[in-house]
This record gives C-alpha cells, structure tokens and sequence, in this order.
C-alpha cells in the first residue's frame, strides 16, 4: 500500500497486487487514528467474497469468486466495533462480459491495483448491536 496523497481530511491510498481491501484500509485507519470517515475505491481484484444480509434469518449469505473482475465501485464507512477499527463497504464489480454482481464486501484481492480514498469525519462513530435487525448500526458516539 502506498499513500499518495493526503491533506487535513482527505486521504488517497494505492493498493498493490496481492492486498486485501478491508484489513489494508482497517490497518491504515487504525495507525493514523481515523475513527469516522467516508470510503470509496476503484481498481481490479481476483479473489472476492460478497455477501448478502438475510433480514428474516439474520444472517449473511455468502458468495466467493476467483476470477479477474472490475471493482466498478466502492462505497462505505469507518467506524470503531467491538474496540477495533471496522471498515463496512459495498461495491459492485464487473466481469469480462459486462455482467455486474455486487453486495457487502467480506473480501477482496486486488489483482493490479486499487485506489482508495478516505474522507475524515470529525470525532468517532462507532457501531452498536441493534437486536431487532441483528446487525451492529452506525452510532454518532462511542457505543
């Protein structure tokens, strides 16, 4: 990973060939101290886990794919969970005939690059557990 460019609330990182998407950005924001922030990248990757919340069983279904595919786009936020730096991202993603696939993203291995940018956001945001959804929602202070 490499910085390319930062100012006082902005961030662009470069991914390289064999990095993971999430625990690279969860790494990053966790030594520079990054509580709240905006995610979006772009890039190529090769390995992939997508899943798919199932509110009635509250439960994710997931999917993998080991294939070159577009990362078309990469939407999310940085929050704290459980003490720890948490990056919760969606994207879609393009294969060699066009066709789209997309959804939360567990996984992803960037295949020749990955651009990211972060947008800082002023003081923490954190995640709670929510017991009627069963999933851990985005909180404005510390949970």
């Amino acid at each position: 990973m490499e910085l390319l460019n930062k100012s006082e609330s902005f961030y662009l990182l470069r991914l390289d060939p064999g990095e993971e998407l999430r625990s690279e950005v969860e790494k990053f924001c966790a030594e520079t101290g990054i509580n709240a922030a905006w995610v979006n990248a772009l890039g190529s990757c090769k390995e992939l886990e997508l899943a798919y919340y199932n509110l009635e069983k509250k439960e994710y279904e997931t999917k993998s794919f080991s294939e070159d595919l577009e990362i078309a786009t990469v939407v999310g936020n940085i929050a704290i969970k459980d003490s720890s730096t948490f990056v919760h991202i969606h994207g879609t993603f393009s294969n060699s005939s066009m066709n789209v696939i997309g959804g939360h993203i567990n996984r992803c291995v960037v295949s020749a690059t990955c651009e990211v940018s972060i947008w800082v956001a002023g003081g923490t945001m954190s995640r709670k557990y929510d017991e009627s959804t069963g999933l851990h929602l985005l909180c404005r202070e510390e949970a």
